[in-house]
Formats: structure tokens, sequence, C-alpha cells
């Protein structure tokens, strides 16, 4: 079973691809517009890419299965209290190269089951991205990015300028995401440079965490 603590080591076991509805296809004849299209898009040429399809079981049922042994919850944990709280720790877990600390700042399996994913856009219609498949497609993003980013400033000195998300937030039902962030920093007293070091951030009932590190980098 994959679990978010297994973000720095590469997956060895990847999960069967789902294909799910044929609309999601139309997201690579388009520019993105939104988190789930951007999502969407990458989850389709993961499909396209090749693998088992199934399209038989309605996303309710695959969910029940999806959280079939998992730990109910119902709130964020070792959450942040604020959005700048959060990225300060990332930041300091960063410098230290603290990948316990990493792998706490995102959320785990159950919170994607129980949290995120019910009423994530990309669950619904018109995308229907299938939760096995999302779940692998976020931990492998997440790994590559949060790998790439401690070989390129693990363990150096950086001083946080500036923060931008992208306006405005997004709500889903309790959720609130915080898309497309961009930091100010200068690297251990470099010029400052303005990059994207992690993806998503989800907000609920006031506590953040983020939703996987994928990046540019």
């Amino acid at each position: 079973m994959l679990d978010m603590n297994t973000c720095f080591r590469p997956l060895k076991n990847v999960l069967p691809i789902v294909l799910f509805v044929a609309s999601v296809g139309a997201c690579n004849d388009r520019t993105p517009h939104t988190a789930a299209d951007s999502q969407a898009a990458h989850v389709a040429e993961v499909v396209a890419a090749g693998g088992t399809v199934d399209s038989i079981l309605p996303i309710v049922e695959q969910l029940r299965r999806f959280r079939d042994g998992l730990p109910h919850v119902d709130t964020l944990r070792h959450a942040a209290a604020a959005r700048d709280v959060l990225i300060q720790t990332f930041l300091k877990a960063v410098t230290t190269n603290d990948t316990s600390a990493l792998n706490r700042l995102v959320i785990d399996r159950s919170e994607f089951a129980y949290l995120y994913y019910p009423t994530a856009a990309i669950s619904k219609p018109p995308y229907e991205a299938p939760p096995q498949l999302l779940w692998g497609q976020i931990l492998a993003a997440s790994n590559e990015g949060i790998a790439r980013l401690l070989t390129r400033v693990g363990g150096k000195r950086i001083e946080l300028q500036a923060v931008a998300c992208g306006t405005p937030a997004t709500t889903e039902e309790r959720n609130t995401l915080h898309e497309k962030c961009e930091l100010t920093v200068r690297i251990a007293g470099a010029e400052p440079t303005r990059e994207r070091w992690f993806g998503t951030i989800l907000e609920r009932d006031g506590r953040f965490k983020f939703i996987g590190y994928s990046n540019a980098l």
C-alpha cells in the first residue's frame, strides 16, 4: 500500500492505470484553465502511455474500495494554523534536509480519501478520475518534485522575501485550494528569484497542508 511516508523513495509498485471518462482526453486538446483541468490533462497522458482499462465501476464504489482498511479521519493531522506558517515550516525542513518533517506537511492517504478527494472537482464529471489513479499520480509527482528541490537547495540558506499564490483561491465545499504559489527567495545570498517549489496547498477548517510537492524545477 502506498503511503506518503514513502514519498522520498522511488515508487516500486506502480498502480494499475484505470481509464476514466473519455471526455478527460479532451484536456490534451486545450490549454488547462483550472487545477482540475491541469490534473486531468496529466492523468490523461499517463493513461495514454498504456495500461489496463477499467471503466465499469462507478466512482463511489472505487472510493469505497480505496478506503478499505484506512483509518477514518475528519481533520487534517500535523497541520499548520496558517498558510505562511506552513510555508515557513516547509522552508526550514528544506534547509535542514528534514525529510520526516516534509512528510508530515503533506496529506496522507486517509486525508486524501476522506477529506480531499470526495469534493475535488477532478472526482466529478467531466473528469471522474478514479481515486487510486489520482493518488498514484500525486505521489509520483510529489516524489519527483521534492527530490529535485532537495538536490538543488537542500541544506542551503534560504531567505524568503515574498509569497504570491493565484487568486482567487478555489473553494470545494469545506476545502479551499491555494494554487500556483510562487516564492521570492534568496538562496545562499544570491540574487532573489521567483520560483514554484510545491503544489497546491489544502486549507480545511483553518488548517493547512500541502497536497504534494509537484514543481517544475
